[in-house]
């Protein structure tokens, strides 16, 4: 266990923190700007979200939270708070059908936000001050630097602007991610200069997001997979606006408008 614990907690002060995901989401107190890991939807927290929800309806507290994100998130963080009614605001971007009846009813407020824009309009002060960070990762080094799981996102600029941070340390993750991350914070406008990519192979960062371990109050572990958003079966009405896509491309192209190639194209 201790080895195993050690390949995942590399600071051995930090192995102080941990604690249970109930334990945790005490921390959580009503009125929080609460920001979390994640990403469309992977790489979000989970077991302590889930924790809160249950706390939440068993003691029928009133507690209720501004929830930043870095895009969507799975259901055991915006299903689960929202089914609890803890999200008072959301930000940026959502894709949890709950949770958007909920905006669409009023209940919750929300902005449709930019994803690129949103950092920086975090580190602008824009949603006020973070009062905590909750990011998922598959280890913290021996300098206490968080190593993130299956995404990014936003995570450096919550983890650089929260007041606290609590780290899901999940082992359902692999440690086989550690190195596929290139961690780089541009600096804001006026002072930004081109990002210095001149080459795919080039790496411009860090494997791990820089983080102030003094700020780590809680490390919880566990094993809480991510739930992807599952593809729904091709039928007629998918084929129709396939077909209706090849044929605007191919318009495209025959009046020079978009070369043979289509140059790169995003969803």
């Amino acid at each position: 266990m201790n080895s195993k614990l050690n390949k995942r907690i590399r600071n051995i002060k930090l192995q102080k923190k941990i604690m249970t995901a109930e334990e945790a989401a005490e921390q959580i107190k009503d009125g929080m700007i609460v920001a979390t890991s994640g990403f469309t939807p992977a790489g979000y927290p989970k077991a302590i979200p889930l924790a809160l929800a249950k706390r939440v309806k068993m003691s029928k507290e009133k507690l209720q939270i501004s929830l930043l994100t870095g895009a969507s998130v799975g259901e055991e963080l915006d299903g689960a708070l929202t089914e609890a009614s803890i999200i008072a605001r959301r930000y940026p971007y959502q894709t949890n059908k709950l949770l958007r009846d909920n905006i669409n009813s009023g209940k919750i407020a929300y902005a449709n936000i930019h994803l690129s824009h949103f950092a920086q309009q975090v580190r602008y002060g824009f949603f006020g001050e973070i009062d905590l960070a909750i990011i998922e990762a598959i280890a913290i080094d021996e300098e206490g630097n968080i190593i993130p799981s299956t995404s990014v996102g936003v995570s450096p600029t919550f983890i650089n602007r929260a007041k606290s941070i609590i780290v899901e340390v999940n082992n359902g993750q692999p440690l086989e991610l550690e190195g596929i991350h290139d961690i780089y914070q541009p600096q804001d406008p006026p002072n930004r200069y081109p990002v210095p990519l001149i080459k795919a192979g080039n790496r411009i960062g860090t494997t791990y997001i820089p983080t102030n371990p003094k700020k780590i109050k809680a490390i919880v572990i566990t094993d809480i997979k991510d739930q992807p958003s599952p593809l729904a079966p091709i039928d007629e009405n998918s084929k129709k606006i396939a077909s209706h896509i090849v044929n605007f491309l191919e318009n495209e192209v025959k009046h020079n408008r978009l070369p043979q190639n289509l140059l790169p194209l995003q969803s």
